[in-house]
């Protein structure tokens, strides 16, 4: 019988059936896998970007929204200052325009800081506040303005006290709310 040599050359890859063995040519199964897997890998990524804009523009919208969008909002802050004795952002959302006849003075906002301050030395700081907005047509609509009945507790006193806390949106259409002059718990002291 005779014998193959050794150094004989393999098959031309056409004669054994057409497909490539080698490194870089493979087709069939293991190439549309990872196909399919780059497509999965994509989408996801796609996926989680939408949801990362969508996240970062609902934290933009809660970070730009100011404390004094509404009337309400505006409302609670008076309350939240109040018990924090945090008077400087509370004075930042007092309209200076004055509010004749009850108020004709240039507003100061060191006066005002000074005043809120001296309620707390006389009568001890703000331990409980509460706001109600006033029902009744000819309180809220008279000037534009929305007034809410504020009750505040201090340290000191034996009694809650009230006063009205008086709402105004800002000008320009700005659809921001700042709080009267004419609010008694200002003009208290």
């Amino acid at each position: 019988m005779p014998r193959a040599k050794a150094n004989a050359s393999p098959q031309p890859a056409s004669a054994a059936g057409g497909r490539s063995a080698g490194k870089g040519g493979q087709t069939g199964q293991g190439g549309q896998s990872a196909t399919l897997i780059t497509v999965v890998l994509a989408l996801a990524l796609l996926a989680v970007g939408a949801a990362s804009y969508q996240a970062a523009t609902l934290l933009q919208y809660a970070a730009t929204t100011p404390l004094n969008a509404t009337a309400a909002s505006t409302a609670a802050l008076v309350c939240d200052t109040l018990k924090r004795q945090d008077y400087q952002p509370l004075v930042t959302y007092i309209d200076p325009a004055p509010v004749p006849p009850a108020v004709t003075t240039t507003f100061d906002a060191q006066t005002a800081l000074n005043q809120l301050r001296a309620l707390d030395t006389q009568d001890g700081a703000v331990v409980e506040c509460s706001t109600t907005p006033y029902t009744s047509q000819s309180i809220v609509s008279t000037d534009g303005a929305t007034r809410y009945q504020l009750t505040l507790r201090r340290a000191k006193a034996t009694q809650p006290s009230s006063g009205t806390l008086v709402l105004r949106r800002q000008s320009a259409g700005a659809r921001l709310w700042l709080i009267g002059r004419d609010s008694s718990f200002l003009t208290a002291a």
